[in-house]
């Protein structure tokens, strides 16, 4: 695979919903990309739901850590789920709806169009309806759109019955699974974009031995999993010594450390393609740091800085859904990249729970 290496620059783009002329997507090279800190959510005012659920976590840190190490399992790991818009499952209905056997689960799927096979994957919290732009114009390009929704999220079962969590850990086995049935039929993988906690679930796939397609696209990735567990602990008032209990019984329990949850350590353990990040600077959900860091540890990668569409409108903007879509189909050139690796387990970003539990609880 010929590939432009730049050993010394990011690539940067910068697009947002203003109109541009052609010359201002023309990508700036910087010597010494600037980290930026990770943004956060406005503060809220608390419902009286989270006010209990601090309290409650709070007092079992004290009373009975063991317990509190329990309840913040069970939040980490239960997707609070985006709604599905009527145009949305419209669209759905108007593919071929795909089923996937995963431990003995049913794992969902819709193929559209006809050719070499583009995945989709949604993030955490998400479903493959969300995907609709981006499976519309792959399929516009001449290639098969196919998305999956993770167990436990959309039309996906649970791995177990009546437990709403989920994980990376699964997400990225079905996902493996998903692949390897649609192969025989469809021939090889073409491409992947992945959007937040998705780009997550592709590596640790990759990490554990799928071998990914020759090019990917990641939108607003889920860089540093471990790096969410402080902001977390504090918003529902656990204790430093609970949070590293609850630290230490996700590894036994996944039998995994932390690190290898890191999207940005996955180049120093795998070979991994050419890749295209877009990130918004104002994404209020998901670090725009963690793709700084991704960008500059990962050999073949651009990274593409936006503005104004936040962590989910990137989905959907004609802009970033014709350069995904572009690249993975290779009507794109060949990218590049700066390198120097860095380092971190399931859940996305959790700092959308600042927001989220003001208008959902978990039960």
């Amino acid at each position: 695979m010929q590939v432009a290496v730049d050993k010394n620059s990011t690539i940067v783009r910068n697009i947002s919903s203003a109109p541009r002329s052609a010359n201002e997507l023309t990508p700036v090279e910087t010597t010494a990309p600037t980290r930026q800190r990770p943004t956060t959510s406005p503060p809220s005012r608390p419902n009286l739901r989270l006010r209990l659920m601090r309290a409650g976590v709070r007092t079992l840190s004290i009373l009975a850590p063991s317990l509190a190490v329990r309840a913040i399992d069970r939040l980490w790991f239960t997707p609070i789920h985006a709604p599905l818009r009527p145009e949305a499952k419209a669209f759905l209905q108007s593919g071929e709806r795909l089923h996937f056997q995963v431990r003995g689960r049913d794992v969902a799927g819709w193929a559209w169009g006809d050719g070499p096979t583009v995945l989709l994957l949604h993030g955490w919290g998400g479903h493959s309806g969300q995907m609709q732009s981006l499976a519309a114009a792959v399929v516009a390009a001449g290639y098969r759109a196919v998305a999956i929704d993770g167990p436990g999220h959309g039309a996906s079962q649970t791995s177990r019955p009546g437990d709403r969590r989920s994980s990376f850990v699964e997400v990225a086995e079905a996902l493996r699974e998903a692949a390897a049935a649609l192969v025989p039929r469809f021939g090889p993988i073409a491409g992947l974009i992945a959007h937040s906690g998705g780009c997550a679930a592709v590596a640790l796939a990759i990490r554990d031995g799928w071998r990914p397609p020759s090019r990917m696209v990641f939108l607003a990735p889920f860089v540093h999993p471990e790096a969410s567990m402080t902001p977390f602990g504090r918003m529902l008032g656990a204790s430093p010594r609970v949070m590293a209990d609850f630290a230490r019984y996700v590894e036994r329990r996944f039998d995994r450390a932390w690190p290898e949850f890191d999207v940005a350590a996955l180049p120093t353990v795998r070979p991994v393609p050419p890749l295209l990040i877009v990130h918004d600077r104002d994404d209020a959900e998901v670090s725009y740091a963690g793709s700084q860091d991704l960008a500059a540890a990962w050999p073949q990668a651009r990274l593409v800085t936006t503005t104004e569409f936040g962590h989910r409108r990137l989905l959907r903007e004609e802009a970033v859904v014709a350069q995904a879509v572009a690249f993975v189909t290779q009507a794109a050139p060949a990218l590049m990249k700066t390198a120097e690796p860095h380092r971190s387990t399931p859940a996305d970003a959790r700092d959308e729970l600042d927001r989220d539990f003001d208008t959902a609880g978990i039960c």
